[in-house]
């Protein structure tokens, strides 16, 4: 939906009102008022999801329940889009809401962007290139996601299993060059990390040396090789994506204060490719991930198959090698999920998507649940 020109409307005559004819000064060249220079889109989407399972083992926790349960998934998305047309320069802004009922920290991502042909640079609240470039078997994935999507039947291995610790949504700057030849390259940088795996705390908070709200991680740095094109007729997809940075302060406690070992390296490197061949997808990813003194190696693969409007895919996630640190943590060793996906294009915008997802945990005991069951999540997606 396009805003500008109720805007515009609106503010001249506001202005003819308040002016009574008196001619207004020419405004500033970097002024912007209120539905003046920029384009605004209103978009995001409603997703409401039924689920069940063995919820309790799936999160290494008793205390979830395995009956029948409903959750939504709302996000509403501001757009401003403007281009100069002396300079050919692209600018603008995304502010990501979060729509739901018992959001109390109701923005995901607020960023801002310039864009030309050196590339694009985007500043804000946004995921790194780690997060935006990393492919794998999720990549290929139907229904909610596969192993990368619902927290009902992805929950105990979502982050571990799939991707490296990240820096989520924690304030950067993020660069992109131009494609070349299908080639392009990344790089992030973020200056401090509250919570090390969390993007909580950002935006306007302001990073703290000591004391109970005190930084985690600084100096992240993260890069990216993405290649997207076509080789030999098949379609492909590939990058090598990494990061480095430094722990601080209470990310350097002892593990058994419940932080991440004695070690301040923060760094890991992933590998993946997606093809697109003879109407399969087929996807996978191998990559480290060391937090401190807790390390682990994990591998994802994915298949996938499209009938008409009906997407298939059957994912899986491993961590095939962990050391002690790791295991003590996160309360389990070498655990995969293999997750079985379909979704259905009911009409433009309003999609029907399934998973159900077997998985072995390989606990250590510690939580007092089992190692192995079931989970499923039954979704209605409505994107506008």
């Amino acid at each position: 939906m396009t805003l500008k020109n109720l805007a515009l409307g609106t503010t001249a005559l506001i202005g003819v009102g308040l002016l009574g004819g008196v001619s207004a000064l020419p405004a500033a060249a970097a002024e912007i008022s209120p539905g003046g220079a920029l384009n605004l889109t209103i978009t995001g989407f409603a997703r409401f999801e039924a689920g069940g399972g063995e919820q309790d083992d799936l999160n290494l926790d008793p205390s979830f329940s395995r009956g029948l349960d409903f959750r939504n998934d709302t996000e509403v998305h501001v757009i401003a889009r403007g281009k100069s047309e002396q300079t050919g320069l692209e600018y603008g802004g995304t502010i990501e809401f979060e729509a739901d009922t018992n959001s109390t920290f109701n923005t995901d991502e607020s960023w801002v962007f310039l864009r030309g042909g050196w590339g694009e640079i985007r500043m804000g609240d946004e995921d790194g290139v780690v997060d935006s470039s990393i492919i794998g078997g999720q990549t290929i994935a139907a229904g909610t996601g596969g192993i990368d999507g619902s927290s009902f039947v992805v929950a105990g291995i979502a982050g571990e299993g799939v991707f490296p610790t990240e820096t989520d949504d924690s304030t950067k700057i993020r660069y992109y060059t131009p494609s070349f030849g299908g080639f392009s390259l990344g790089v992030s940088y973020t200056p401090t990390v509250e919570d090390v795996g969390s993007g909580a705390n950002n935006g306007q908070f302001i990073a703290r040396k000591s004391g109970p709200l005190a930084m985690e991680a600084q100096d992240v740095v993260e890069g990216g090789l993405i290649y997207d094109g076509d080789f030999g007729g098949v379609g492909l997809k590939a990058s090598i994506v990494g990061q480095y940075g430094k722990l601080k302060n209470g990310a350097r406690a002892d593990a058994a204060a419940g932080g991440f070992g004695g070690s301040d390296d923060w760094y890991s490197g992933v590998g993946g490719v997606a093809l697109d061949l003879f109407g399969f997808k087929l996807a996978g990813s191998v990559g480290t991930d060391n937090v401190g003194d807790t390390d682990h190696q994990f591998a994802t693969a994915g298949i996938g198959y499209g009938i008409g409007p009906v997407n298939t895919s059957v994912t899986a996630a491993y961590i095939f090698d962990s050391n002690d640190d790791f295991s003590e943590r996160n309360g389990y060793d070498k655990p995969y999920n293999v997750v079985f996906s379909a979704d259905y294009a009911l009409a433009p915008g309003l999609v029907l998507a399934g998973d159900v997802a077997y998985f072995d945990l390989d606990s250590n005991g510690a939580s007092g649940t089992g190692d192995t069951g079931w989970a499923g999540v039954g979704s209605v997606r409505l994107a506008f």
